[in-house]
């Protein structure tokens, strides 16, 4: 009787035990879960939606190419038998650049001047033939047809030895050169590049709500990093009537180059139209690092009750780093500028600092 008194107290401390050891993992799993939310409260930074005070003044940076950039195209074939001009020489219009061996085409204008020659004489006997009536009037038009016929071959060969001389069709400096004496040209085929560099254009792309602001011949100024205290003058000159596929319009502007700090092509500027700096005007702002989508479909994650909430808003000019916002945020708002790419919508968050 005693045995199962002792077996009946061992087994009920055994299920005591195990309940006791049941709830103390329970409450252990339970409390590394609320730790484990805590770790994964996604770390952010925040800045506020405020008021600034702006300026409209509109810039843009484009690359400068020569006023005008063309090729010297062999307009003949045969070997170059003499270049006149070495990479870095300026070229005024008109002057020779090379010359292509033309001995062939010479052999074939003495040969068709011999021809002409004859048919002159052919012509005129038969029209004394034609007189007396020993031909008809059919055998000396067809005579006349070959004299025209050689007249017409002795044109062409003489265009053909104009094309052997390669001559500049503009003024400018020789970027490159494509051929050496002695090589074999084909029609067709790139001699050189002339680019005119006593005045250059800077292309530039702007947005519609800008483009209403600029006109031709509107002045501009042009700072560039090689020449920092420098402001260079620029005149609009063309200004395209059909946006790209991003909507942009392309602004084409001329500047005169200096001979004491010279441009070139290919240097990169900045353009300041500062003509259209008007009065400063308050604008509801976010930061440019903000925007979750493109500028097209921009949405923000704001904080709402520690969560990132996503919002779809409208934005208007970016300024700077600036973003204007038209509709969907309120002043001291937070919106999520850093930490934005591990978030979703209704994600905890953790603010580490706002600007």
């Amino acid at each position: 009787m005693k045995t199962k008194q002792i077996i009946t107290v061992v087994i009920a401390l055994f299920i005591a035990f195990v309940g006791y050891k049941l709830y103390s993992n329970k409450k252990e799993i339970n409390d590394q879960s609320n730790q484990k939310e805590a770790v994964f409260k996604m770390p952010v930074q925040v800045a506020k939606v405020q008021t600034k005070s702006l300026t409209t003044a509109l810039t843009a940076t484009g690359e400068f190419e020569g006023f005008e950039e063309v090729f010297l195209v062999a307009e003949s074939q045969g070997s170059i038998t003499s270049l006149f001009f070495k990479e870095g020489d300026i070229i005024k219009k008109g002057q020779i650049f090379a010359k292509i061996d033309a001995s062939s085409l010479s052999a074939q204008l003495t040969s068709a001047k011999f021809n002409y020659a004859k048919a002159q004489k052919d012509v005129e006997r038969y029209q004394r033939l034609e007189k007396a009536g020993a031909v008809s009037k059919t055998q000396l038009e067809s005579m006349k047809i070959q004299l025209e016929s050689t007249r017409s071959s002795i044109a062409q060969i003489n265009q053909q030895l104009g094309f052997s001389t390669v001559k500049a069709t503009i003024s400018g400096v020789v970027n490159e050169i494509m051929v050496e004496p002695t090589s074999f040209v084909q029609a067709g085929n790139n001699m050189a590049e002339i680019v005119q560099i006593d005045k250059l254009k800077i292309i530039i792309n702007v947005s519609e709500v800008d483009l209403v602001n600029i006109k031709n011949n509107q002045k501009v100024i042009i700072k560039t990093d090689v020449y920092p205290l420098v402001d260079f003058e620029g005149t609009v000159s063309n200004i395209s009537v059909k946006a790209d596929e991003a909507g942009k319009f392309k602004i084409t502007i001329v500047t005169t180059n200096s001979k004491k700090e010279q441009l070139r092509a290919g240097m990169f500027g900045e353009v300041h139209f500062e003509t259209l700096k008007n009065n400063t005007q308050e604008a509801l702002t976010i930061p440019r690092e903000a925007i979750v989508n493109s500028l097209q479909d921009p949405k923000v994650y704001v904080v709402e009750n520690n969560k990132a909430v996503l919002k779809s808003i409208k934005i208007g000019k970016v300024i700077s780093n600036d973003v204007i916002v038209l509709e969907g945020l309120s002043v001291n708002e937070l919106v999520i500028y850093q930490g934005i790419i591990n978030l979703k919508n209704n994600t905890l968050v953790k603010i580490t600092n706002s600007k």
